[in-house]
C-alpha cells in the first residue's frame, strides 16, 4: 500500500513538473483602438480668367465745333464703361500705347499724324463724303437733324398746321436750324399753306434762345396757336411740364428730340435723334473686327411715342431714306429743291 502511495506522488510531482514547463498565455492589456483621421479633401479652384485688356481711347475736343465736342463726350460717357477713356489735348499727348483717338475736327496734316502712330486707330468727325487712309470718318452734318426733324412734323401735321420750338443758339443745332428745318418741311409739302381758313404758310416756328424761361417759350406758342396748330416739334430747350400739360390739353400731337417726362406720353409721335453712343461702338467693334478704315454714318434713332397708329412705319421709313439721300448728296439741307410761289 505504501509501495502505491509513493508511484502516486511520483505520478502527481511529474505532472506538476510539466505544467510549471508549459508555455502560458500571455495577458492581453485591451487597449484603445484609434479612430482614422479624416483628411479635408480640399475644394477645387478655378483659375481666376485674366480679364482682357481694356483699349485705350483718346478724344480730342475742339472748340471750333462745340455741338460735336458736347455729343461725343456725352456719348463716351456712356462707352467708356467698358473702355478705359481719357481727354487730351492735342496730337502732341498722344501715347503710343493708345488704341483709339477720336478727332471732334479734323486735325491739320493729319496724314502725318496716322503715319506717325501705325498702331493707333483714328476716328474723326467730318462731313459727308470725306475719306482718309487708314482712318475712320463718322459722316455728321449739323443741318441733317433740323432737316429731318421739319420733315417728320409736317407729315404728321394736319392741314401742315404746325410749329417747330426751335433754339437759336444751340450747339448741336448749329446756327442753319432755322433755315434747315423749314427746308426739310417744304421738301415734304412744298407751298405749305392752309387749305382752310385762317390761310397761313406753315410750319411756323419759334425760335428763342436755348436758355429762355419756360414762360417765354410758352407765350410765344400762344402767338403760333393763334394759327390754330395741330402739331408741334420741340427741342429739348423748349420743353417744360407747363408747356406739355397745354399741348395735350389742346389736343396736339408732338414729335422731340428726347422722349418725355414720365406721364406726358400720351400726345407723343415718335424721338427722332442721332446715337451717339451706338455710332462709335459700331466704329470700334468694325476696328477691332480687322477693318482699318471706313466710314459710319451717325446712326438715326427713331423711337415710336404713344401714337403708334399715327406716326407709323412707313413715315420712319420715309425719314430713313431721305436721311440716306442727304449722306449721299443727293439732297441738300441748305438749299430747298425748288422755290415756290403762292
Amino acid at each position: 500500500m505504501k509501495k502505491f502511495r509513493l508511484i502516486f506522488v511520483g505520478i502527481f510531482l511529474i505532472m506538476l513538473a510539466a505544467g510549471c514547463n508549459m508555455p502560458q498565455r500571455a495577458a492581453v492589456v485591451p487597449t484603445d483602438t484609434p479612430e482614422p483621421v479624416v483628411e479635408d479633401t480640399p475644394e477645387p479652384t478655378e483659375t481666376p480668367t485674366p480679364l482682357p485688356q481694356r483699349e485705350k481711347i483718346a478724344f480730342i475736343p475742339s472748340d471750333e465745333v462745340p455741338g460735336i465736342t458736347q455729343s461725343v463726350t456725352k456719348a463716351l460717357d456712356s462707352v467708356c464703361s467698358g473702355y478705359e477713356c481719357s481727354t487730351i489735348a492735342n496730337e502732341d499727348a498722344i501715347e503710343n500705347d493708345t488704341d483709339f483717338v477720336i478727332f471732334a475736327k479734323e486735325p491739320t496734316s493729319f496724314d502725318s499724324i496716322i503715319q506717325r502712330f501705325p498702331q493707333t486707330k483714328f476716328i474723326v468727325v467730318s462731313a459727308p463724303g470725306t475719306s482718309y487712309n487708314n482712318a475712320w470718318v463718322i459722316q455728321y452734318d449739323e443741318a441733317f437733324l433740323p432737316f429731318l426733324a421739319g420733315l417728320a412734323l409736317t407729315e404728321n401735321a394736319y392741314d401742315w398746321r404746325s410749329v417747330g420750338l426751335i433754339p437759336n443758339d444751340s450747339a448741336v443745332w448749329g446756327t442753319h436750324a432755322e433755315e434747315a428745318f423749314l427746308n426739310g418741311a417744304h421738301y415734304m409739302c412744298g407751298n405749305c399753306r392752309s387749305s382752310l381758313a385762317p390761310y397761313v404758310n406753315f410750319p411756323l416756328v419759334v425760335s428763342l434762345p436755348g436758355s429762355s424761361a419756360p414762360d417765354m417759350w410758352n407765350s410765344q406758342f400762344d402767338e403760333a396757336q393763334k394759327s390754330t396748330i395741330y402739331a408741334a416739334f420741340l427741342s429739348d430747350e423748349a420743353i417744360s411740364e407747363p408747356l406739355l400739360q397745354k399741348l395735350i390739353s389742346l389736343n396736339i400731337q408732338m414729335l422731340g428730340v428726347s422722349a418725355p417726362p414720365a406721364g406726358l406720353e400720351s400726345n407723343w409721335l415718335a424721338a427722332i435723334n442721332f446715337d451717339w453712343d451706338d455710332t462709335l461702338l459700331q466704329v470700334i467693334s468694325r476696328s477691332l473686327a480687322g477693318e482699318i478704315q471706313g466710314t459710319q454714318p451717325l446712326i438715326l434713332s427713331i423711337t415710336p411715342g404713344a401714337l403708334t397708329e399715327s406716326f407709323s412705319e412707313g413715315k420712319a421709313n420715309t425719314l430713313r431714306n431721305v436721311y440716306s439721300d442727304l449722306l449721299s448728296g443727293k439732297l441738300s439741307a441748305y438749299t430747298p429743291t425748288k422755290e415756290y410761289t403762292e
